[in-house]
């Protein structure tokens, strides 16, 4: 009896710790992980990246399952309450502290302090792994989404300008004044010279949230208590932003694109200037026979810039994907050493990066050739420095999707059918409106 006792307590300590379940008759540990289509071929591309490791590790297989972005919140917060979950899951940044507040997923805040700490990445993405102010870590940063400004270098040369002449916000408005002025065609397209998006944008408040920033102004309260999206800076910052509209500088129809769109149109020729992010750049720079846009005119003819500073400084938009371990997992070891792997190992965060476009969440991993050796990248790297995240905090997923989203979006409905009637009193609406919604919320959690 003492013998079975003992067996028995060892395998009630191993359900316990580690849950002892997933692995086959083989004895291996069978993992699940979720991820999001990361790249063209996303199952492919992170079993690429995970060979050296699976070498290392012949008694771990991993399942990856891709999600479609449009289908993957439902799917997550589904297997977050049936318990029904993989063991490994992609969550989009902004997504965090609502799931977080689910109580779902594995605190690895003492894994993360064992393998060297918060200081292992980059500010904006550390920002993103838990919930603000709790000490519990729920996720870990994995791949870093920023946007910089990409320009046509041959348009730049032929009215003398440089990247100086974008360094800030007055220096970018005479620019695109130069350049509507001009009114060039080149490789029989006439040159457009800026394009953005509206409200027909999944990236719509990504793209407005930089002029917010730099024209001083913030989302919420230092204290996550109340929005102040409707500040004079965050006024400051959008009026800027649609005035760039109101002079001409950007073709009215461009509101009612998408970012594919106006990207595919800057790769054909029509703008001088977009703001677009990293897998851009790879797409620029890959060779058509692996799918890419490499060799074309304007992939021979672009550079980046960072966005214009404004009067609050200079910022982009940081986004990206973390890698959390659902609590539910009976394999959490075994997932720990692959998020550990994936997100702390730099030749994983280079590949990776490599693979996708997306760029690493640890800081030295731009340490490698890949980015330091590129001017193209480095510009990048620095725009990781200067970038922020939205605040992590329950209320945001809800705030994001359910007022932002859709009052920016009336927002550039307005400005499309009266550009010219669309002043700072018409703003103000729409922010006191957003700014009465996202109180409601903020109360409510």
């Amino acid at each position: 009896m003492k013998k079975i006792f003992s067996i028995l307590l060892v395998l009630g300590i191993c359900f316990s710790l580690f849950g002892c379940g997933g692995g086959g008759a083989d004895g291996k540990v069978k993992l699940t992980m979720w991820i999001m289509p990361n790249s063209q071929e996303p199952v492919k591309d992170l079993q690429q990246v995970l060979r050296p490791f699976l070498n290392k590790n012949p008694d771990i297989e991993i399942e990856i399952v891709s999600l479609d972005w449009g289908s993957a919140w439902q799917k997550i917060t589904t297997a977050a309450t049936s318990k029904d979950a993989p063991d490994i899951v992609q969550l989009g940044t902004t997504w965090v502290g609502a799931v977080a507040s689910m109580g779902a997923m594995q605190d690895v805040s003492a894994n993360v302090a064992a393998g060297g700490g918060k200081n292992l990445f980059v500010d904006s993405a550390w920002a993103t792994s838990g919930i603000i102010g709790s000490p519990e870590v729920i996720s870990v940063p994995w791949i870093v989404d920023v946007r910089v400004m990409f320009y046509r270098t041959d348009v730049f040369r032929r009215l003398g300008l440089t990247a100086r002449d974008v360094a800030t916000w007055s220096d970018f408005e005479e620019t695109l004044a130069k350049i509507k002025a001009a009114n060039l065609t080149i490789d029989n397209k006439k040159i457009e010279p800026l394009g953005i998006t509206g409200k027909n944008d999944w990236n719509v408040i990504h793209n407005l949230v930089p002029w917010v920033w730099s024209g001083g102004g913030e989302l919420l309260a230092a204290d996550y208590r109340s929005s102040t999206v409707n500040s004079p800076d965050a006024q400051k910052g959008l009026l800027f932003y649609i005035d760039l509209i109101k002079k001409g500088f950007v073709p009215i129809q461009c509101l009612e694109q998408n970012s594919s769109q106006i990207s595919s149109d800057f790769n054909n020729g029509h703008y001088a200037v977009i703001f677009d992010g990293p897998y851009q750049l790879k797409g620029m720079t890959t060779p058509p026979e692996r799918g890419g846009g490499g060799g074309t005119f304007v992939a021979k003819n672009f550079a980046v810039a960072p966005y214009p500073a404004g009067p609050g400084g200079r910022y982009s938009f940081c986004g990206g994907s973390n890698l959390a371990i659902f609590k539910s997992s009976r394999n959490k070891e075994a997932a720990w050493k692959v998020v550990q792997y994936l997100t702390m190992d730099d030749r994983a965060q280079v590949a990776y990066s490599q693979l996708t476009g997306f760029l690493p969440a640890k800081r030295a991993a731009f340490d490698n050739p890949y980015f330091t050796n590129d001017p193209f990248r480095n510009v990048f790297s620095d725009a990781v420095k200067m970038s922020k995240a939205y605040p992590c905090i329950p209320a945001w997923g809800p705030i994001e999707t359910v007022v932002l989203t859709r009052r920016f979006g009336l927002m550039w409905s307005d400005v499309v059918k009266d550009p010219d009637g669309f002043g700072q009193f018409k703003l103000k609406q729409h922010l006191d409106a957003a700014k009465h919604e996202m109180d409601s919320m903020l109360e409510r959690k």
